[in-house]
């Protein structure tokens, strides 16, 4: 029969490699080797999975390893790979034991773990969790998941759109400060570009174990500000420095290195049209998808100064500079320029009054329902924001495997006649045991699979 589907995300592994880490870290580190390996023998257990998990599955942005300054951007992901799987032998374990059963895997690339992209980081995965000779595994094509054979491993650029009716994605590019452009191959000079969250994270949240592991996801300026405040005025100071120099690399982004070359451009264009095709959608879908998801936060002046905070630099600079002439000319410079602040103090304070807060989930959840309808599936599966859901929007079902640090998980269970996607749990797992915490019926398209397909999708023995 036709093989249900586990879906985890967000592991973060390796994300405590780094020189200046808190206890909480490792021992979260610690956490996932001691319980990676009994949640996948529980589902083991229970029959055979295709398991996929999407996205940030290795944490690529926190892996940081002495000597490796001057290794080309290829060689050194690699490193990093070899790096979290040596220091998680136990869930390196629990994979290959899961793959030799039957089972097989999918990776869908994430923004913390885009060096899936590199050709020789696919492959070392391919090479540590199997001993199979296939040279198909570390391809990027897959078009259905019936293609995806027992004790296999595949991989996912972007996006897959299943004929059972699921699209499958990480998420990431509805994040503006996580997504690149030229998403399918965002290099320059043949590397990877950088975000904006990964600039911040290597140049600032690394080098402060004080801070919570989770606090780039969820804090705002604001948040920033009174975080550094209750640790003393020495601790501002260093916070103050460290972060212009991070704004800096920030900005920096703009004039290059967050920017997509020439090269990077045709191929993701040439990229585009063979993934449309594979997926059986027109190209007018795929840019009605980028055309959703906002500018890349690195591409854009405006969104550069808005998430360094410094906009507002700008905006009280601008206004008490207006504020000093007017007052000079009125004979009273330090009056006008008092003035000049304090209205721009006050337009700022309307700006933040109006602004909604920042919320990945919410903002996934809105998109989910346009992802479904312009691409024709009916569930719409996404990681990512770290929060597990599962919402219905119109004839578009949504469901979020959160983050599996806190448990939560995905199964989808596929109807037994039809070989469609039936039914999507969301559950948690605790103290070795799974939780059901919402179950939804996929809502079913009038028109059956076609034959070809319903004979494919059963699983090899």
């Amino acid at each position: 029969m036709a093989a249900d589907l586990l879906l985890i995300s967000d592991l973060h592994l390796g994300s405590h490699l780094k020189p200046r880490m808190r206890g909480e870290a490792v021992h979260l580190a610690s956490r996932i080797e001691d319980i990676f390996g009994r949640f996948i023998e529980h589902y083991q257990r229970q029959g055979t999975w295709q398991l996929v998990i999407n996205g940030d599955f290795i944490d690529f942005w926190n892996v940081e390893l002495a000597g490796s300054a001057n290794l080309p951007a290829e060689s050194l992901a690699v490193a990093r790979l070899h790096a979290v799987f040596d220091a998680h032998p136990n869930v390196e374990a629990a994979l290959q034991d899961f793959l030799r059963a039957g089972n097989s895997v999918l990776f869908v690339t994430g923004n913390h773990d885009a060096e899936l992209l590199y050709p020789r980081v696919r492959a070392a995965i391919v090479a540590r969790l199997t001993p199979a000779e296939d040279e198909g595994s570390s391809r990027t094509d897959l078009t259905n998941l019936a293609a995806l054979q027992a004790g296999r491993i595949r991989f996912v650029r972007w996006f897959l759109r299943d004929p059972g009716g699921a699209w499958i994605e990480h998420g990431h590019t509805f994040d503006p400060s996580c997504a690149t452009p030229a998403l399918l191959s965002p290099t320059r000079g043949g590397e990877l570009v950088q975000t904006v969250a990964e600039v911040a994270t290597r140049n600032f949240a690394n080098l402060m174990p004080e801070i919570d592991y989770d606090a780039p996801d969820k804090f705002s300026g604001m948040d920033y500000i009174r975080w550094a405040l209750a640790r003393g005025w020495r601790f501002v100071i260093r916070v103050i420095l460290l972060y212009l120099r991070t704004a800096g690399r920030i900005l920096a982004l703009w004039a290059g290195p967050g920017r997509v070359d020439r090269e990077g451009k045709e191929m993701h264009a040439a990229r585009l049209a063979k993934v449309a095709a594979n997926a059986g959608l027109q190209m007018s879908a795929l840019a009605a998808l980028e055309k959703m998801a906002p500018p890349p936060t690195a591409t854009t002046v405006a969104g550069l100064l808005g998430i360094t905070f410094l906009d507002h630099v700008v905006m009280v600079a601008a206004l008490g500079g207006v504020g000093l002439l007017l007052g000079r000319w009125a004979g009273l410079p330090g009056v006008g320029l008092l003035a000049g602040i304090a209205a721009a103090v006050a337009v700022l304070a309307r700006k933040h009054r109006r602004k909604r807060p920042r919320n990945v989930a919410r903002d996934m959840l809105e998109v989910a329902a346009g992802v479904g309808e312009v691409t024709g599936v009916p569930l719409v599966l996404m990681g990512h924001s770290h929060h597990g859901s599962l919402d219905r929007l119109g004839e578009v079902v949504y469901a979020n495997s959160g983050s599996w640090l806190d448990g939560s998980h995905l199964v989808v269970r596929r109807d037994a006649a039809t070989r469609r996607f039936a039914a999507v749990e969301l559950r948690r797992w605790r103290n070795g045991g799974v939780l059901t915490l919402h179950r939804m019926a996929v809502p079913q398209p009038n028109t059956p699979l076609p034959t070809e397909l319903v004979a494919s999708v059963v699983v090899p023995p």
